[in-house]
């Protein structure tokens, strides 16, 4: 079986319009569904199904707190919903090229963490929303 090597990348990442590709170091992107219980009187053992989607999206940026950059961006999110969307290639949407999309997700919170002497990094994860993934051309 052939192996494919991907080299992490972002040709587009937006979160809440505001384009951040420039300064992603890393993205975690976590689809799950919730564990519901279906087990009936005959089972003879716990049973579960799909419930709803309950994602998740981590990342962290090289930080800046300039108006439109991502210290800013992400401080106006705090307590509410927006929208992100990943892709790691160019061109279009394909099974070797996806594009991910989160709507609505909430962010909870904002950590700055500011080390003296070194470039600023802002970790944010953005809670719930629907996530989709798009590989069709």
């Amino acid at each position: 079986m052939a192996t494919a090597t991907f080299l992490g990348a972002a040709n587009a990442f937006l979160v809440g319009g505001v384009d951040l590709k420039d300064q992603l170091q890393s993205i975690t992107i976590t689809y799950s569904k919730e564990a519901l219980e279906v087990t009936t009187l005959a089972d003879t053992a716990r049973k579960f199904g799909a419930g709803l989607q309950n994602n998740e999206v981590t990342f962290t940026v090289l930080g800046s707190f300039a108006t439109t950059e991502a210290v800013q961006t992400f401080f106006g999110d705090v307590g509410t919903t927006t929208d992100i969307v990943y892709e790691p290639l160019t061109g279009a949407p394909a099974t070797s090229s996806p594009k991910y999309e989160l709507v609505g997700g909430y962010l909870a919170s904002l950590p700055i963490t500011v080390n003296v002497g070194e470039l600023l990094a802002v970790t944010v994860t953005y809670q719930g929303g629907e996530l989709t993934q798009d590989i069709t051309p």
